[in-house]
């Protein structure tokens, strides 16, 4: 049930609200000073904490400076390097063919792929039986064929005697037909007894043209006689060539590059039988940018390297520029002749250059100007940072050359154009360089020794 608050009583609840807030009011000042209290005790413990505190002692050390690798570049006398690529090739080689169709009989052991031989050496054996018989048959021949030009001699001689008779024959002859004659004008001979005499006439004329025609054919015959003595001949020299052609020899010394016949094979005119490479002269012809024309010149020193197991080099010369450059690859092509020495003895020797193998080559113009050279390491973004005698990092762009490749081919080094102050110093690690103004501990190093491959 709710009780009703009798109007009479409110003065009453008005007291008792007056006793509650200053009962709150006291018990909020009780409070705040009691926090008071403490916080002030606290700060003095702390002040008497901290002026009681033992003073530790200090000591002073100088700042470190960074340690970095740098290299001293100096300025010298370098002409610019242009690599190229090439293809060896062996100057003297020779593809033996069979020069006549024939069989092979025989193939010496000696001869096989990789083996050197010596210019004349056999390489095979072809059968000649046929071809010596045609060297008979032209020898009768020709035996036949002097027999009737001796006997042609003998009947030019008996020729040329019956001709002097006839001649005789017909002078007699005319001189009977003039005395005849005479007798008869005298009418001491009668017609018959002329025509007698000329019909002798008549036929001492013929018998004379007769051997007269056969004495001017002796020239003809002798002529026709002679050309099949010719012929003859040289159809007998031709089987003696066939029979010799029949023994293949190796026209040059050098070493076999292929044997690609077999005993009991045939073959015909111009089979490749065998392949002989000579290996003391090479010939690399090299692949430039045209931009190299204007510095590249015959006489210029040449390295050419094959990349490999293990990297080999020669240095040779350019002796032809081509004149003409190749629109497509835009290069130019020079030739280099590499003599590798008459000692070469086998194709077992590692320092020869082999015809057929990839060159790099790098070719060393003749145009020398002062460039700095730094590791290849020591530019970045197309900047190199340095150091003076101060010490403080300073920053320029690279004027790049040209990079200048070890001999395993990669970029180890790069020319520059820049002329940096005397004393400069390149900072070898451009990746990891301080910022420009920063000073550092300088630790040069030699710059061979900054060019060889990290391990």
């Amino acid at each position: 049930m709710v009780q009703l608050v009798s109007p009479l009583d409110f003065s009453r609840f008005g007291s008792f609200t007056t006793m509650t807030t200053k009962s709150s009011l006291s018990s909020m000042l009780f409070r705040s000073a009691t926090v008071v209290v403490l916080l002030g005790g606290a700060t003095v413990i702390a002040i008497w904490l901290t002026m009681t505190s033992p003073i530790p002692s200090t000591s002073e050390r100088p700042e470190e400076l960074r340690r970095v690798e740098v290299v001293e570049v100096v300025p010298r006398e370098l002409g610019r390097t242009w690599n190229g690529y090439g293809l060896a090739e062996a100057m003297n080689s020779a593809d033996i063919p069979a020069e006549v169709p024939s069989i092979v009989i025989d193939v010496p052991e000696s001869v096989r792929t990789g083996r050197r031989v010596v210019a004349g050496e056999l390489i095979a054996v072809l059968d000649a039986e046929d071809f010596q018989r045609q060297y008979e048959i032209a020898e009768r021949t020709l035996s036949e064929l002097s027999t009737n030009l001796e006997q042609l001699d003998i009947d030019e001689t008996n020729a040329r005697r019956l001709v002097e008779l006839g001649e005789q024959d017909l002078a007699i002859v005319l001189d009977e037909l003039t005395r005849i004659q005479k007798a008869r004008d005298d009418g001491a001979a009668n017609p018959r007894e002329v025509d007698l005499v000329r019909q002798r006439l008549v036929q001492s004329e013929t018998s004379l043209t007769s051997i007269r025609e056969r004495l001017q054919a002796v020239p003809i015959r002798r002529r026709l006689l002679e050309n099949q003595q010719a012929s003859q001949k040289d159809a007998r020299e031709i089987a003696a060539r066939n029979v010799e052609r029949c023994r293949v020899v190796s026209p040059i010394t050098g070493v076999l590059e292929a044997v690609e016949v077999e005993p009991g094979e045939r073959v015909v005119p111009g089979q490749r039988i065998a392949r002989v490479v000579d290996l003391t002269r090479i010939n690399v012809e090299l692949r430039l940018p045209s931009s190299a024309r204007p510095s590249v010149f015959e006489g210029n020193e040449v390295r050419i390297s094959a990349r490999g197991a293990q990297s080999r080099t020669w240095n040779g010369t350019i002796n032809r520029i081509s004149p003409v450059d190749d629109p497509l690859s835009r290069t130019m092509t020079a030739f280099v002749e590499l003599d590798q020495g008459i000692a070469f003895v086998s194709a077992d020797s590692v320092d020869f250059l082999a015809p057929g193998t990839f060159v790099v080559t790098t070719v060393l113009a003749r145009d020398l100007e002062k460039r700095i050279i730094v590791p290849q390491g020591a530019v970045k973004q197309n900047r190199i940072w340095f150091v003076l005698d101060d010490n403080v990092v300073r920053s320029v762009d690279a004027l790049i050359a040209f990079p200048i490749e070890s001999e395993e081919g990669r970029s180890r080094s790069l020319a520059l154009d820049n002329a940096l102050p005397a004393g400069a110093r390149v900072l070898l690690d451009a990746s990891r360089t301080p910022s420009v103004g920063s000073v550092i501990n300088p630790d040069v190093i030699d710059l061979v020794s900054a060019e060889e491959p990290s391990s």
